[in-house]
């Protein structure tokens, strides 16, 4: 009896142990996609887009959990707890950081329509990932609204890059 209840819990560890590599390959993919770009913002651009997308991605959790309560994070497993954050701060970021570099840097319409499909749906896909795993509990949330926030991330990430872009040639901190 002993030796069943080990094994259970033993197996249970390598769940969540599991959840947390996941979680981190897409985080080193998202990142590795982003260094490997041909062209990309100046960096001065990229540093202050990254902080903006962490701040509005912050945000973005915090008023969906605590605030309008229409997501829960599991909290009660540290290897979920990790696997948010690593998606939240790494994935996510690096994605919308990568979507904005290869949108605003590109001229032909077939890369830009390709970038634009790659972050909807790797983001997607991550965030079926964080429900499926019980990372995130949906409370009062949905795939439709996920959709609708990931677009209106998107976009914020645009503009904000277009806004850095702007003050980088204004600025002289071009490559």
């Amino acid at each position: 009896m002993g030796k069943i209840r080990s094994q259970s819990l033993t197996e249970k560890g390598r769940h969540f142990t599991l959840v947390v590599i996941i979680f981190f390959v897409f985080a080193w993919f998202c990142i590795g996609v982003m260094v490997c770009l041909p062209s990309k913002l100046p960096l001065a651009a990229n540093f202050l887009l990254l902080m903006v997308i962490e701040i509005m991605l912050t945000n973005k959790i915090t008023v969906l959990t605590y605030n309008l309560k229409l997501l829960q994070i599991n909290i009660n497993s540290i290897p979920h707890y990790l696997s948010m954050a690593i998606h939240n701060d790494i994935t996510d970021a690096f994605v919308l950081l990568t979507f904005a570099n290869v949108f605003l840097t590109t001229s032909k319409a077939s890369i830009r329509w390709g970038i634009s499909v790659y972050a909807f749906l790797f983001q997607m896909f991550a965030g079926a990932m964080l429900s499926w795993n019980s990372v995130l509990i949906y409370t009062g949330w949905n795939f439709v609204l996920e959709a609708v926030m990931i677009i209106a991330l998107m976009i914020y990430a645009l503009l904000m890059g277009r806004l850095f872009q702007r003050m980088a040639s204004k600025e002289g901190w071009m490559r």
